[in-house]
Formats: structure tokens, sequence, C-alpha cells
């Protein structure tokens, strides 16, 4: 009898949900967070037998950062709920700013600058 046994480790990541009417921690705007599940895993003839290492994650669709959530509220949204994500349900990954906050007045404007453009204080 010939038998070819085809078996490994290999990682894969999964959407799990959308959470819409969210404040972003980054750059404080009324956002949607994309939730986003990684795992690694055995298989053998490429049935997954057994998952580990599972994570979550969550990237805001303003400014891009990216936040590792709370295991637990990422497998209530994987259950198909939606409970609500606090600031302490997430963990800074990589934060983007494409823009500055002026200190002074509070306008928003492009990274670039040195002096805000509206009230004209230096950042």
């Amino acid at each position: 009898m010939f038998f070819i046994g085809i078996f490994g480790i290999d990682q894969a990541s999964k959407p799990s949900g959308m959470a819409n009417n969210v404040i972003c921690p980054a750059c404080e705007a009324l956002t949607r967070f994309e939730i986003s599940k990684t795992y690694s895993y055995f298989h053998i003839f490429f049935i997954p037998v057994f998952k580990w290492n599972v994570r979550y994650y969550v990237k805001s669709a303003c400014c891009g950062s990216l936040y590792e959530l709370d295991p637990v509220i990422g497998a209530e949204y994987e259950k198909g709920r939606n409970p609500e994500i606090r600031q302490e349900h997430l963990r800074p990954v990589s934060q983007y700013m494409p823009f500055k906050v002026c200190s002074h007045c509070g306008a928003r404007f492009d990274s670039g600058y040195s002096f805000c453009p509206y009230c004209g204080k230096k950042l």
C-alpha cells in the first residue's frame, strides 16, 4: 500500500466584522472599525485540526491606525454579536497620523507644517 501524508502548520487571517459609528482613538474622528482575526493552525490533508495564537485586530477606516483587540470582544464579534468597543479594549500596534492638530486653536492640517496655517502659532 502506498500512503502520502500531507500535513503542516500555516497561518491565516479572516475578517470578523465591522463596527460603525465609533470614535478613533488616534485622530478622534467618527469612523468605522474593520475587525479581523489571525491565527496559526495545524492541518492534515488541508483540513485544519487545531488552532492557536488567535488574535483579533482592529483597523480604523479614517487614518489606518491598527490596534489589537481584547480577545473576549473579538470572539463576540465573530459570533455575530456587536458589543461596544471601548478604548480600554484596544492596544495600539501602529498609528499613522496623516495630519497634525494645533494645540492652540484645535485646527487639523497636513503634517508638513511647522506653524499652524490658521492661527500662526509654532507647533
